[in-house]
């Protein structure tokens, strides 16, 4: 009897023991699914089939991408290490950095950083990639926030370190697209691409594209900003005292018009160390204004007239010293020169004059022709005006100079020259340098200083709005011609180009004519090739513009 009563009280104890188990099972909340890797991003072809571009590698747009308030966004491009040390550097605002992914370890490396030390830069960067069109897509995938951080430098050692080891483009096996990731850089700073969302009002953003191993001066985009606000972009205020902004005649004569001799030919000449305060300084005294150079319709297009633009031995003929001082050399043979009239939106109504780079072709994809796309009416007095930012060159690893004050110094002691100075004085010297060194030192504030008139073969840098600038012709390769083509077609289209005063962009290390790739002379000469096509276009593209290039 008591183990019959013992048996029975087990089981009423087993019993019990399993409904507060069934109960407390109940209770807990249901499992979670495993985690799922989230799929691959989808490649967009480009024209040429030969490459994918990917947008928004780290995610959604971040929310400068529709701020409706007018911003200026640093837009580049580089391989993983270049753009590694463009994210290192001191721009501080928005960025549209468009990465080259080969090599494919440096890609996951960068973007291995972008998730982990360097995850507080994705809150003001959009990326894309762009690789070849049989590679595998590039994977992102954020650390957990618990995860430790790390510790050998933080953000910038880690970004330091993958700069460090990025090789070569030239070695990389495949054709750096540079003018195709220009254009992705460009479009993704401008509020395009798949599911950007619509585009920023026309005027009511600015984009400054460079390339990754150049740098901005220090407060660029707030001093711009600054400049947008108080009515220092319109072309009435060019040249003048941020104090007489508002009145409508300038002060003592303003800034000089474009066809003024005095306006284009002060400073002397871009060479002479006397003039522009530097031991060497450019090295070519009459870079400036001789009308015997490609493109010009009064000289045929020999091929002796197709020098390379990046060789100083081809420009022999630029040796009179006198062709900077002459007032006749100075201005544009196919432009007018009153400056009021020469970029007045009225007077250029091309309509194929301003193709808007987030309405090429398919929205989805970069393989459409250029549409002819003018910027919405009315357009603000700066609708084709380009702020030229002027270029130089550090010797050596030389940190960036912190103002123009300090860049004035290192020009003086042989340290800093005008960009391509020992490789192409040319290519830069319609910036005129010697007149923007001369200019009377003032507050610390941006300005627009002067206007000049285009000359080939110039490849400026410069702030421009993010709608209605045409794109980079994606056809150049490797090197030569890409963004001189591009200015090329600015100029046909009918953009004014002004000055900065009080910023400017620098490039580590001098570039020199015997340190290049074995293989450049033959990309030069397919490029050169290309060039002459490019022009043929220009001349159908634009028809009603009776400028040439």
């Amino acid at each position: 009897m008591s183990r019959g009563r013992f048996l029975g009280g087990c089981a009423w104890l087993l019993g019990g023991l399993a409904l507060l188990q069934t109960l407390y099972l109940r209770a807990l909340p249901p499992p979670r699914p495993p985690a799922r890797r989230p799929p691959p991003p989808r490649g967009v072809l480009d024209a040429s089939g030969g490459f994918r571009v990917y947008w928004d590698v780290l995610g959604a747009p971040p929310g400068w991408a529709r701020a409706p308030r007018p911003e200026l966004v640093l837009a580049t491009h580089g391989s993983p290490g270049r753009a590694a040390a463009a994210l290192g550097g001191p721009w501080g605002g928005p960025l549209s950095l468009a990465v080259f992914g080969e090599p494919p370890e440096g890609l996951r490396e960068l973007l291995k950083v972008l998730g982990g030390p360097c995850r507080a830069l994705r809150g003001r960067l959009r990326l894309q990639v762009v690789q070849g069109a049989a590679g595998p897509p590039p994977r992102f995938t954020p650390e957990a926030p618990g995860a430790p951080r790390n510790k050998g430098g933080g953000c910038r050692g880690a970004l330091a370190r993958l700069a460090a080891a990025d090789p070569p483009s030239y070695t990389l096996g495949v054709p750096y697209p540079g003018n195709l990731l220009r254009n992705v850089a460009w479009q993704g700073a401008a509020g395009g691409g798949p599911g950007a969302g619509p585009p920023p009002q026309f005027g009511g953003r600015f984009v400054l594209l460079v390339d990754a191993d150049v740098v901005p001066s220090p407060g660029l985009r707030r001093g711009f900003l600054q400049l947008l606000r108080d009515g220092g972009l319109h072309p009435q205020n060019w040249g003048r005292d941020p104090r007489d902004w508002g009145e409508r005649e300038p002060r003592n004569g303003g800034g000089g018009a474009l066809g003024d001799p005095k306006a284009l030919g002060a400073q002397g000449d871009l060479g002479g160390p006397k003039a522009l305060g530097a031991p060497g300084g450019l090295g070519v005294p009459s870079t400036s204004g001789v009308p015997k150079v490609l493109g010009v319709p009064n000289v045929p297009e020999s091929p002796k007239n197709l020098l390379d633009p990046k060789d100083p031995r081809g420009h022999q003929a630029l040796s009179d010293p006198n062709a900077l001082n002459d007032p006749k050399t100075q201005s544009d043979p196919n432009a007018p020169s009153d400056p009021n009239t020469r970029g007045d939106p009225k007077t250029q109504s091309d309509p194929h004059a301003l193709s808007d780079p987030n309405t090429r072709g398919d929205a989805h994809a970069l393989s459409g022709p250029r549409a002819p796309l003018a910027p919405p009416s009315p357009e603000p007095p700066w609708a084709r005006a380009l702020f030229v930012l002027p270029a130089f060159e550090l010797r050596g690893s030389r940190a960036p100079p912190a103002s123009k004050a300090e860049l004035l110094r290192l020009w003086a002691a042989g340290e800093a020259r005008p960009f391509y100075g020992g490789l192409c004085p040319r290519c830069q010297a319609p910036t005129d340098f010697g007149r923007w060194l001369g200019l009377p030192a003032g507050p610390p504030r941006l300005r627009v200083a002067y206007e000049v008139p285009w000359r080939d073969p110039w490849e400026p840098f410069f702030v421009a709005p993010a709608r209605g600038v045409p794109p980079f012709d994606e056809s150049f390769l490797q090197y030569g011609f890409n963004r001189i083509s591009q200015a090329c077609e600015l100029h046909v289209a009918g953009f004014r180009f002004a000055v900065l005063d009080g910023a400017f962009v620098t490039h580590r290390g001098w570039k020199e004519p015997g340190g290049f790739h074995r293989g450049r002379e033959a990309e030069l000469g397919r490029n050169r090739q290309r060039f002459r096509a490019f022009k043929e276009r220009l001349r159908a593209r634009y028809p009603g513009s009776g400028r040439h290039c």
